[in-house]
């Protein structure tokens, strides 16, 4: 424990004492967020970027001075060096979607040939195994092993991209984003560390990923002095998905910790689908925007948000995988709930204001 506790703290020391600098570097060379005519973002004066790469410091260090380098750990770190890296140049200069979209699979990619991936069989939550080993080949390139699944290597590219979206989604509010996966790598980490599981370098990762977000995360509480960017919420995002499915780890409990954001993405994308407009056209219909269009100030979304994340991550730890399945429906069902009554609540107070 006294590893994990150190790993932990390295990892915010890390982060707190280079976001300054990351700060300041970036005020310097213009790099902010800058609010738009439109209204769409919530804050007021512009906002230094980069936030990503402090975050990504306060993770990286750790990990090569406290793990041995593996097949896997180097594909993770690659895979994150290059989202990293892509994210600092959108966050600078601009990427189309589709550039961006394009590298996320490069990423992925990278990851999945190390090894880091869905294996042919996972647990069913009806009992049971699910395979997917259908059309599975071997080969062996320059002494490495490779093992090509064709549904469960599908399944990760999707998993990996689409939570790296999703945490990039999820970062609309002040300490939003850098909370909730926090709040996701705690669990992921306790679910490692637990007997049932027992895997510590998954646990390690884990705990020293948490620490870099919270490490960080003083700097972007609201008012935010500092955002994470693409970069960093691309990290977070692949980092998550690839410790669920790291040497066996859990796919529904990332899931059901994870669920309101992933549930407000996947909406998010299908309502922009609905109008014709691109899934990664931004808006303020995010979840954590109809919250605050009811009348909620940022602080008291993003606790609200934070509550859900740790209630459904305790669930998470508690529960079977049956019982996992039902808490993400009601999750689902609940979401579901929530977004027609606010979007009720908010077309009648637009109609409302448009009749005084």
């Amino acid at each position: 424990m006294w590893l994990y506790l150190f790993g932990f703290g390295l990892a915010a020391g890390i982060a707190a004492a280079v976001t300054p600098w990351v700060r300041t570097y970036a005020q310097e060379h213009n790099i902010v967020d800058v609010p738009d005519a439109a209204g769409r973002k919530v804050h007021k004066q512009p906002v230094a970027y980069l936030g990503g790469v402090a975050i990504f410091a306060g993770f990286v260090l750790p990990v090569l001075a406290m793990l041995p380098m593996t097949r896997h750990l180097a594909a993770l770190l690659l895979g994150c060096v290059i989202l990293v890296a892509v994210g600092v140049v959108d966050d600078v200069r601009g990427l189309s979607p589709v550039v961006k979209l394009g590298w996320q699979f490069v990423a992925a990619g990278v990851a999945l040939a190390g090894g880091i991936g869905i294996a042919g069989q996972i647990h069913s939550p009806f009992g049971g195994m699910v395979d997917l080993t259908w059309g599975r080949t071997n080969f062996v390139f320059m002494g490495v092993d490779f093992h090509i699944t064709p549904v469960a290597n599908a399944l990760s590219l999707v998993w990996m991209v689409g939570l790296a979206n999703t945490v990039n989604f999820l970062d609309g509010l002040d300490g939003l984003a850098g909370g909730v996966s926090g709040i996701a790598a705690l669990v992921m980490f306790a679910l490692a560390a637990g007997a049932n599981v027992h895997q510590p370098q998954v646990a390690l990762i884990a705990v020293i990923l948490a620490g870099a977000a919270f490490g960080w995360l003083p700097y972007n509480w609201y008012p935010a002095k500092i955002f994470m960017g693409d970069s960093g919420a691309y990290f977070l995002g692949l980092v998550l998905a690839m410790l669920a499915i790291y040497s066996g780890a859990k796919l529904a409990t990332a899931a059901l910790v994870l669920g309101f954001p992933i549930v407000d993405a996947l909406w998010a994308a299908l309502r922009r689908l609905a109008r014709g407009q691109s899934p990664f056209k931004a808006d303020r219909q995010h979840f954590h925007h109809l919250l605050l269009n009811a009348g909620l100030s940022q602080r008291q979304a993003v606790l609200v948000l934070y509550s859900v994340s740790v209630i459904f991550g305790v669930v998470a730890l508690a529960a079977g995988t049956f019982a996992k399945l039902i808490a993400f429906v009601l999750l689902v069902f609940l979401m579901a709930a929530a977004i027609g009554v606010l979007v009720s609540r908010d077309a009648k107070q637009r109609k409302s204001a448009l009749t005084k």
